[in-house]
């Protein structure tokens, strides 16, 4: 069978080939994406190209323009992207050039569009090597997938059942010119190391093995598939929701599972599950010492547990019988002493809140406060509160805690003060020395999300 006509057979295994899809070209100036482009072009489908220029090497401005020239000579639209590919702390110079890469390429696909890449055969084999390397999972070890969720795209890899050497091949038939990128020789990275020195060492023992590693890939694949269908199943019997919801939220609440159900699970089940909910909750990897850290700190922690776990943006807590996956409010400032005129709704842009004064038709704060100046403060720890209609005075923590109110949002309830006196705990109190009788009318402090 013909490069093409396999190419074509690939192809169609991971789309439907309709005419309404789209197809962007992660085009590097490489033999791999030109190929892909070729490949592409002599299908007749709708496709554009994608050159990310990253700034790490001296020809990068050269590469556009050969990008650009080749393009012209397919009679293919070429969008140029520059992005800051630096290395991040953290993270690897291959991992941080690769990052802003495919951010860049996310952010620029339109509705409907596939993204394509040139990863291939020798390339698959190469990553399941390095993740090997590094104790990856069996979602590591699956390497890379030839079709996959894309933000709100789909990723596919249509190279992938194609080694280097056929792929040169069929560059050379067709008189095709491409770019050598000379980091590509820098032993230096782990990737490259592999490639040079370990790999050929390797296949001159096993002749067949990328072929076979690739296999192992597939089948690792298959593995993973079956404990994500698992972990789909436990996580449906887990999710739950808020027993008394919280009026307002500071602290936006992604997901919520239930710790009784997540604590009859066996540890390996258990991790599977926190691995698949993260995913698809959040749309990024964890790592095995954060899955251990959930289970370990947070589930089979004490009751009254207060630990917080921190990963990418968001926070796992504990609270009551649930375990609680909160985005963490990055603009959160707690400013005391606001003046607030409560003939007027006063936003609270840091909470993303506005109080206003609500009328009551029986009961609720006496209207004669409605023209006062009053403040509004932030809980500090020791304070006490009558509540209207209750016989006696409580901390307010035990009021909060009465009122299920996670820990998390306790110290961004703003309260009202008249003086030095805690007249209103908004959206929740009144205070019974500053409120009407019933039947008469009055006023309460409403909360509002903006």
């Amino acid at each position: 069978m013909s490069f093409h006509k396999r190419f074509q057979t690939s192809l169609e295994s991971l789309t439907t080939l309709s005419d309404g899809i789209k197809y962007v070209i992660a085009y590097s100036g490489g033999v791999d994406s030109l190929v892909l482009l070729h490949c592409f072009k002599q299908t007749g489908l709708d496709v554009r190209a994608v050159h990310i220029h990253h700034g790490l090497q001296d020809d990068a401005d050269d590469w556009v323009t050969h990008c650009q020239s080749t393009c012209k000579q397919l009679d293919v639209l070429l969008d140029v992207f520059y992005v800051d590919a630096k290395q991040k702390p953290g993270t690897s110079p291959e991992e941080s050039a690769r990052n802003a890469r495919y951010q860049a390429l996310q952010n620029n696909l339109k509705t409907g569009e596939y993204l394509v890449t040139a990863q291939h055969l020798n390339d698959q084999a190469e990553t399941l090597l390095l993740q090997l390397f590094r104790t990856a999972s069996s979602a590591g070890l699956s390497a890379m997938p030839a079709l996959r969720q894309f933000g709100k795209n789909v990723h596919i890899r249509p190279l992938l059942p194609f080694s280097r050497r056929e792929i040169e091949d069929y560059a050379k038939e067709k008189n095709l010119c491409w770019i050598e990128d000379p980091s590509n020789q820098d032993i230096a990275y782990d990737r490259n190391f592999l490639r040079k020195k370990i790999v050929p060492s390797l296949e001159g023992r096993w002749p067949e093995l990328t072929k076979q590693l690739s296999t192992v890939a597939s089948l690792q694949s298959n593995n993973l598939q079956v404990l994500e269908d698992m972990a789909a199943i436990d996580l449906a019997n887990a999710l739950t929701t808020q027993k008394e919801p919280f009026r307002y939220y500071v602290h936006e609440i992604v997901s919520i599972v239930s710790l009784a159900r997540l604590k009859q699970l066996s540890s390996p089940r258990l991790l599977n599950l926190l691995r698949y909910w993260i995913i698809v909750s959040l749309e990024k990897q964890p790592t095995r010492n954060l899955l251990e850290e959930i289970e370990k700190s947070l589930i089979n922690a004490q009751q009254d547990a207060k630990a917080e776990i921190v990963f990418s943006g968001y926070a796992f807590r504990r609270f009551q019988d649930n375990l609680y996956l909160l985005k963490i409010n990055d603009g959160l400032k707690v400013q005391d002493d606001l003046d607030w005129n409560p003939s007027t709704p006063l936003t609270l842009p840091d909470l993303n809140i506005q109080l206003k004064s609500i009328t009551s038709v029986s009961g609720g704060l006496t209207k004669n406060l409605l023209d006062e100046s009053l403040k509004i403060r932030f809980r500090k720890g020791g304070e006490k509160f009558h509540p209207s209609g209750r016989r006696h005075s409580q901390s307010l923590k035990k009021l909060l805690q009465e009122a299920n109110i996670p820990p998390w949002e306790r110290d961004v309830i703003p309260l009202v003060y008249f003086g030095d006196e805690l007249i209103a705990v908004a959206g929740f109190w009144v205070s019974k020395c500053f409120s009407v009788g019933d039947g008469e009318s009055g006023w309460v402090v409403g909360v509002e999300a903006v």
